[in-house]
């Protein structure tokens, strides 16, 4: 096979399906409601509820499949406060090789949101108030070590037994 027709592996819509079903399967086998939402609404990929139906979240899901950091982009990005009743959160996804399990991290939006507003006006400053190379982008990374505390933390999400 030639170089020009040789595959590289999952593309990247690939990649991002597998995280939202990998997803989807960890919430049902923790006793939720859980499916991937095909519908035209942005930044939702999964909606899940408890048993009884009494509570609904709505989950964006970032996969990445190797490396640190997870693209995302600071439009939406805002200084928040934590929300007691927050039902919209990010699900960080990291499939890691064909051999492994994926990895998780639950993130209430709320959160997410701040910290993305904060970490990327921190790299503003550190670079006179303009971001390096192209000031007109808006891709922010988000690497794996700032959502530590965050690490398998289904629980936050409510709706399980």
């Amino acid at each position: 096979m030639s170089a020009k027709y040789k595959s590289r592996g999952a593309s990247n819509q690939q990649v991002g399906r597998a995280g939202e079903y990998f997803v989807v399967a960890e919430l049902n086998k923790r006793g939720a409601f859980a499916v991937p939402f095909a519908g035209n609404m942005p930044k939702i990929d999964i909606i899940a509820c408890n048993s009884d139906e009494s509570r609904t979240v709505y989950i964006q899901v970032k996969t990445k499949r190797g490396g640190k950091t997870w693209h995302s982009s600071i439009v939406g990005s805002q200084p928040m406060y934590p929300k007691a009743d927050e039902n919209n959160f990010w699900v960080f996804v990291d499939l890691g090789d064909t051999n492994t399990y994926p990895h998780y991290w639950i993130v209430p939006e709320w959160w997410i949101k701040d910290n993305i507003y904060k970490t990327h006006h921190a790299y503003l400053n550190k670079h006179g108030g303009i971001r390096p190379g192209n000031p007109d982008s808006t891709h922010h990374s988000i690497d794996e070590s700032r959502l530590e505390q965050w690490k398998d933390r289904w629980d936050i999400l409510g709706i399980f037994g």
